[in-house]
């Protein structure tokens, strides 16, 4: 990962620096978050392999890919000049730039391999190989996911909340998710702590709707997200 919210923040620092292109931001953050859909994959795989498998085979793989990057440029590149419609190449730039923010920071912050080549049978990339992070450490980082998805539901209302727009409806929402968050992250403090077997199990159950909501969210809110003078300083 790191968490989604980080990358989510991260995204949202290109408004400071990258000429205006409609719907280039919004699609900078929608990309940061978007590799860690694979956590789907991986829940898929886990009712066919062992959990540690699934996550060997499905996790910071296809969606972490250099070629998966290019694919998704090309294909939106192509589309934007079949359609004569520069929004789409702005898209696909943009979530092309989103995802490599998302692959830098999981290389420096994950501390675990990457497979940048995928599907090529190359060696995935470890900066952290000379050292094993502890569990603990891992674990501190899942329960953190919470706090971070709770922070992007505020941001996103803040957003909503200095321009408001057509879609400023889903406010409410937002609210509610920002609660669920708060939830989610109390439990989790006190499974962190106690760290049952099914700690993974739990945190995917948790983590996949989670995650679908900050996607959802984030497309709901691009008109907000795309205001460069609704910029909220963090």
């Amino acid at each position: 990962m790191p968490q989604a919210g980080l990358h989510a923040a991260v995204g949202n620092q290109f408004l400071r620096f990258i000429p205006h292109k409609r719907r280039l931001f919004p699609a900078i953050i929608f990309g940061a978050i978007l590799p860690d859909m694979d956590v789907i994959a991986v829940a898929i795989g886990s009712l066919f392999y062992p959990i540690s498998q699934s996550e060997h085979i499905f996790h910071r793989t296809f969606s972490h890919s250099f070629f998966t990057l290019i694919l998704i440029y090309l294909l939106f590149a192509i589309w934007g000049e079949w359609k004569n419609n520069s929004t789409m190449k702005s898209i696909g730039k943009g979530l092309v730039l989103g995802m490599l923010t998302h692959i830098v920071l999981d290389t420096f912050f994950w501390f675990r391999e990457i497979h940048f080549l995928w599907p090529l049978p190359i060696q995935p990339f470890n900066l952290w190989k000379i050292w094993t992070a502890p569990d603990s450490l891992h674990r501190t980082m899942l329960v953190l996911e919470f706090f971070c998805f709770r922070w992007y539901a505020w941001l996103l209302i803040q957003k909503h909340l200095h321009t408001p727009n057509r879609l400023s409806w889903i406010v409410s929402y937002l609210n509610i998710w920002k609660n669920i968050e708060s939830g989610f992250l109390l439990i989790f403090i006190a499974l962190g702590v106690w760290n049952p077997q099914f700690f993974k199990f739990l945190f995917g159950a948790a983590y996949i709707p989670s995650l679908i909501m900050a996607l959802w969210a984030t497309y709901m809110s691009r008109d907000a997200l795309e205001n460069k003078l609704n910029n909220i300083k963090m």
